[in-house]
This record gives structure tokens, C-alpha cells and sequence, in this order.
């Protein structure tokens, strides 16, 4: 079977993207901004919550898909090794 990289394993590169997301929420903590007002870290954490269910949904479909293809991969391969 094919050695798939682990850099393009669904789960490292979202977990990539959360931790992005993290180091600017953290690094750049607004103080007393107000939108609306309403604080800034209020909107950023709103905006984290949407992000959060927005990734999850496309971890599902994308380790899905990557389940698709390996599961075609092995059957196309067990079919070779019959002949």
C-alpha cells in the first residue's frame, strides 16, 4: 500500500489552522476595542466558535474523502495481486 506523507494528513494541517488561529488570538489580546459595543476579544472568540464547527464539518468530509481513496487504492491493488 502507499506510504501517505504526514504532512498531508487532514488532522495535522487543521490542527496547523487552529493553532494559527491561537498564537493571533493570544499574541495579539485586544484590550478595551470595542465593535459594536461590544469587545473585540468577544467578536474574535464568536469568530473562533464559527471556525471551530466550520472545521469540524470539513475534517469530516475530508477524512471522508481520503478514506474513499484509500479504500479504492486497496481494492485496486487486491485486484492486481489476484491475477
Amino acid at each position: 500500500m502507499m506510504q501517505r506523507s504526514k504532512f498531508k494528513d487532514p488532522g495535522f494541517i487543521l490542527a496547523i489552522v487552529v493553532l494559527t488561529y491561537s498564537a493571533f488570538v493570544w499574541i495579539w489580546w485586544p484590550h478595551e476595542t470595542y465593535i459594536a459595543g461590544v469587545a473585540l476579544t468577544a467578536w474574535l472568540m464568536l469568530a473562533g466558535i464559527i471556525l471551530w464547527f466550520g472545521l469540524a464539518i470539513l475534517y469530516v468530509l475530508w477524512i471522508e474523502r481520503v478514506e474513499k481513496l484509500v479504500q479504492k487504492e486497496t481494492e485496486r491493488q487486491d485486484a492486481y495481486e489476484d491475477y
